[in-house]
């Protein structure tokens, strides 16, 4: 849906066929009054229908499809648990999203923590073992539909030689999804035209609230080349990884139809730093595609890095400083203006999604804010966190 580009009347009449096959969320996929409830306006246009159909699917596009950052690179474990304190020895983010603020979506936030384990912990083979947590709660539509997550991963980090590092991780967790029907209107709760809250809709959740397991597993190469010399700035970091997710499709209902379930996402992910030599700029292309049952999503963009103070390499008085600008293209959906901070080990990224999809008449062409914050040790800055780590 949120790939085709439509006229608004094919739009609005590709929303009202489709209808059955977008509820798949909250398993009401075989209903036969699904199309019923849009009926109590008769008066209404197709435009008109549209909306308010697209209104309730909002918080079922968010439920059927995966929480997802436009600054994925600040949410590694939400990609590829094998990106577990792959660049740093402890890591600390709290990530918040706001979409199509507009139209009453989702709001994300997520907070994560990782940590490499020191070698004298479990001797030799501690060296490249790492963990993390991820917590993350996601809350969209009338309906308050909720989804709630706690993930811990375990990654192993093998450096194959000076510049090149192959990990692997796994992560499992438990999410809970729940909903508030009250929050919802139905057709048969219209008398005369007019919405009346005590005539009983007719619906019939089994449940409001679910719990299931979550697995997932990747793997990650790194290439990393730190600079000749201190103001050389040619630098060369590169990694590509690849992870499947919801091993085992947990099962998705509110209404005990057990068929319902959570599709398998793969996902793909490329990112690199490559510093210009001799100048103070580095440039930081990045790719990411996922694909979850029927729905791709392919990002791509990059940042332009400018280095304004370089950290001293041995007194440690001096901290490292640098501002980032550039763009990205979630493809025909939105375009993603992201701009970076970073002082020594602490960094702040801001972005916003601008809606270009069939989604921005509902959205009045608006889109969402996104805002991370995040602290890193060692710091990006230090020359010691060369080769073949960020």
């Amino acid at each position: 849906l949120l790939g085709r580009e439509e006229s608004p009347i094919s739009f609005a009449e590709f929303i009202l066929s489709e209808a059955e096959e977008l509820t798949i969320g909250l398993g009401l996929k075989k209903s036969q009054t699904f199309l019923n409830h849009f009926n109590f306006l008769p008066f209404a246009t197709a435009h008109c229908r549209c909306l308010l159909l697209l209104l309730l699917l909002l918080p079922t596009a968010a439920f059927s499809q995966d929480i997802h950052f436009s600054q994925y690179d600040f949410s590694p474990l939400t990609l590829n648990p094998a990106l577990t304190s792959a660049y740093k020895d402890l890591q600390a983010t709290v990530h918040y999203k706001e979409q199509w603020k507009a139209a009453n979506a989702y709001r994300t936030s997520a907070v994560t923590f990782e940590m490499k384990l020191k070698q004298k912990v479990w001797k030799k083979l501690a060296k490249g073992l790492a963990f993390g947590i991820n917590v993350f709660s996601d809350k969209a539509g009338d309906g308050n539909m909720k989804q709630t997550q706690a993930n811990l991963s375990i990654a192993y980090h093998t450096l194959l030689n000076q510049n090149n590092t192959l990990s692997g991780g796994i992560m499992g967790g438990m999410a809970q999804r729940s909903i508030s029907p009250d929050g919802l209107r139905w057709n048969n709760q219209y008398s005369g035209g007019v919405y009346d809250p005590n005539i009983s809709s007719g619906e019939n959740f089994s449940t409001q609230s679910f719990v299931n397991g979550d697995y997932s597993a990747g793997l990650l190469w790194s290439y990393g080349e730190g600079s000749r010399y201190m103001t050389a700035n040619d630098q060369k970091f590169i990694n590509a990884g690849f992870a499947v997710s919801h091993v085992g499709n947990p099962k998705q209902s509110f209404i005990g139809n057990s068929s319902e379930q959570l599709n398998w996402k793969w996902t793909a992910h490329i990112n690199s730093l490559l510093g210009i030599e001799n100048t103070p700029f580095s440039i930081g292309p990045s790719l990411l595609y996922m694909r979850q049952g029927a729905f791709n999503e392919l990002t791509f963009g990059g940042l332009i890095k400018y280095k304004l103070r370089e950290a001293s390499k041995y007194t440690g008085y001096v901290k490292g400083a640098a501002i980032s600008a550039g763009c990205f293209y979630r493809n025909r959906d939105a375009v993603i203006p992201y701009f970076l901070i970073e002082m020594n080990k602490y960094s702040i990224g801001i972005s916003y999604d601008t809606n270009i999809s069939g989604l921005a008449t509902a959205t009045k062409g608006g889109g969402g804010f996104e805002i991370t914050l995040r602290f890193g040790n060692p710091s990006s800055f230090n020359k010691s966190n060369a080769k073949s780590r960020f």
